[in-house]
């Protein structure tokens, strides 16, 4: 009966977008589709932020990396993985927890309920058109809440920037280690002038049943470690995702978006702890419609749009979990589901010296359980103000300043969740206070000048989510006293070119002061959450960028940082915060070959780093090498063979709970049309 009420809310929701589409085709007055954004000039080095960075499918496409590895290639960012394809995986950015940092799908935020890091494993690359990192800051444009940053995965969009008519498309096909593939189509069309259409489907699929060493529950005894091969990891995922665009009368245009993701996996366990029969399923659905309005005065673009989000994730396993030793009921079946509905409103004024824009925004969800805890079901609305405004003093310095305000009620419905030793009931939600954050900073360099820079402070914030605040797992227990996390961020930063442009030196020196940091406290059965993390991060960022020769071009990129735990518990003070290195570096090369075949080989490589608050367990130094042959015998047609992790056939670093995959292979054609 649930499945059924499912999959007939499925249907509803796409039925629901069809029939608005449809409306307003049939409303519309077709005439010539033109692009309603204000057009600037290309950015140059003096224009973008030195925090933001812009990463484009050349960087991932047939490379065999993940969502989290082509993150870390950035410098202040280290990514966590727990396995081989759709495995667990975050990333932290300057020393900042993965909970802490915002990411976005077409700027709808994806971090759910529970409190945790979003999973970047279940974001399939191939259905992405360019990720934008902002490591300074959360922008206005996305709300504006966050401690560490964000980034927001843009899906293939159906606007075409040079106006061309027709239809275009291209279709992606991967196989490679671990009976992996991938594959990838994508149509873009414009039907009439008034018109534009594109739609991309995705399904990849590994069995993860790689070999690693089984440290066979001993950690520092060799003397029984085996060769073991993983189980119960596969994982299997189908996405998709449509943009409509279409001109209206009087300029107006109407966009609308739609993805839809399914993911089926494993739950293969710890080492000699895998298990062999328990399971993972998660779905997930984005409906977006954005209504822009003609520009005003030459210089006023507002904007409507609304977004709708449907997210479960639900996890099972049967009874007996080899060696794991849980004394649970023969079938073990929980979970969320979440839904999520966004409004917003934007305005953004451009003059000759002065940029603003003020986003008006407002979120309704609410989350219920599924499986075993039955009765809990929990809402939380919000609302909120964000703007920012650049002024240009003068043809080489600016002044930025952003900041927003968020207003959050929870509702408790029902309360009623299971535990170890009993059945518990929360009936009240706590009022929680405003929210309050803001930032200036001021850039100075000309427009295609040799040399620019930045100095910014900022407050920001994060709130308590919702299992955090109240629990919705078994074993979970609430705190609704928990205040908002914290932090002071401090940035200073500067470029410089080569008289030619074909070298470029960046420097950001950073430091962050964390306060009321949430940590989770485990007893026995139950987990609950408190506030005692404080924290204090400073270090540099390095980046070289140089094209000496037509055929070579080179990226350095290195982070050195103090990532300090400077927590109220004597034990945890002055220790380096977990999953955090204090050096990181990444080299890459790209070499243009005669007969159209291009090589790329990089190189990432961190200390070591330490899995507990108490820096009791180590993990070593790690280096990864990878490289990525291309041949484009056609202008529409490329093959890539890529290696990941080329210098280990059989790595795995027998530090970690989760074994990772040593050698890979992947070979990818990628057909344009």
């Amino acid at each position: 009966m649930q499945k059924t009420r499912q999959t007939l809310f499925a249907f509803t929701f796409f039925a629901f977008a069809l029939g608005v589409i449809t409306s307003i085709t049939n409303a519309a007055e077709i005439q010539y589709l033109g692009v309603s954004e204000i057009v600037e000039p290309p950015p140059t080095p003096a224009d973008v932020a030195p925090s933001y960075e812009e990463i484009k499918p050349d960087s991932w496409e047939g490379r065999g990396l993940s969502a989290a590895e082509v993150l870390s290639a950035l410098p202040g960012i280290q990514s966590y993985k727990q396995g081989g394809m759709g495995s667990f995986q975050t990333v932290s950015i300057r020393g900042v927890a993965a909970r802490n940092v915002l990411i976005c799908i077409d700027g709808v935020p994806v971090n759910d309920a529970g409190g945790g890091a979003a999973d970047l494993g279940v974001i399939d690359l191939n259905n992405i058109e360019k990720i934008e990192v902002y490591k300074d800051r959360v922008p206005a444009k996305f709300g504006g809440a966050g401690l560490g940053g964000a980034i927001n995965f843009v899906t293939k969009s159906a606007i075409r920037k040079n106006g061309s008519k027709g239809t275009t498309g291209r279709i992606l096909a991967t196989i490679g280690s671990h009976n992996s593939f991938e594959g990838s189509a994508q149509v873009s069309a414009s039907p009439k002038d008034s018109i534009q259409f594109s739609a991309t489907l995705s399904a990849r699929h590994s069995d993860n049943d790689y070999e690693f060493l089984n440290r066979n529950g001993t950690a520092y005894n060799t003397d029984d470690d085996f060769t073991d091969k993983r189980e119960n990891a596969e994982f299997t995922e189908y996405s998709g995702n449509l943009q409509y665009r279409i001109l209206h009368k009087g300029d107006f245009f109407s966009t609308i978006s739609a993805s839809v993701t399914h993911t089926e996996s494993g739950n293969p366990g710890h080492e000699s702890s895998q298990t062999k029969v328990a399971e993972f399923v998660g779905d997930n659905a984005q409906v977006s419609y954005r209504l822009e309005a003609p520009i005003l005065w030459q210089s006023l673009l507002l904007e409507a749009g609304v977004s709708g989000k449907f997210e479960k994730n639900v996890s099972a396993s049967y009874y007996p979990l080899d060696y794991i030793g849980y004394s649970y009921p023969d079938f073990i079946h929980y979970g969320l589901a979440g839904y999520r509905l966004i409004p917003e409103l934007t305005g953004t004024l451009i003059l000759d010296r002065f940029e603003s824009s003020v986003r008006l925004g407002a979120s309704a969800e609410k989350w219920e359980a599924r499986g075993t805890i039955k009765d809990f079901g929990i809402a939380r609305y919000t609302g909120s103000i964000a703007a920012n405004g650049e002024f240009a003093l003068t043809k080489w310095l600016s002044l930025f300043a952003e900041g927003n305000i968020l207003k959050t009620n929870d509702e408790i419905d029902g309360g009623k969740f299971l535990m170890p030793t009993g059945t518990a009931i929360i009936s009240d939600a706590e009022d929680r206070d405003l929210c309050f954050a803001g930032m200036v900073q001021a850039k100075f360099g000309k427009k295609d000048g040799w040399f620019g820079g930045n100095i910014s402070i900022g407050r920001y914030y994060r709130q308590p989510q919702l299992m955090e605040l109240y629990g919705v797992y078994q074993g979970v227990l609430s705190n609704p006293k928990l205040k908002d996390e914290t932090a002071v961020r401090f940035e200073v930063g500067g470029f410089v070119q080569s008289p030619s442009k074909k070298s470029t030196l960046r420097a950001t020196y950073f430091d962050t002061q964390l306060e009321n940091g949430i940590f989770w406290t485990v007893s026995t059965n139950t987990m609950k959450a408190f506030n005692v993390d404080d924290a204090s991060i400073q270090g540099i960022e390095l980046e070289l960028n140089s094209r000496p020769a037509n055929f070579f071009e080179t990226t350095i990129r290195g982070t050195i940082q103090d990532p300090r735990d400077e927590s109220k518990v004597r034990m945890y003070n002055s220790k380096i915060l977990p999953s955090e290195p204090v050096h990181s570096y990444y080299v890459e090369g790209k070499f243009y070959l005669p007969l159209h075949f291009d090589l790329a080989l990089d190189v990432n490589y961190r200390t070591r780093i330490y899995t507990d608050r108490l820096n009791k367990t180590r993990q070593p130094p790690v280096a990864r090498y990878n490289a990525a042959l291309g041949f484009a015998p056609w202008e529409t047609t490329r093959l890539i063979l890529g290696i990941t992790n080329i210098s280990d056939e059989t790595y795995t670093n027998i530090f970690a709970p989760n074994p990772t995959p040593g050698r890979e292979w992947h070979f990818t054609l990628l057909q344009k049309f």
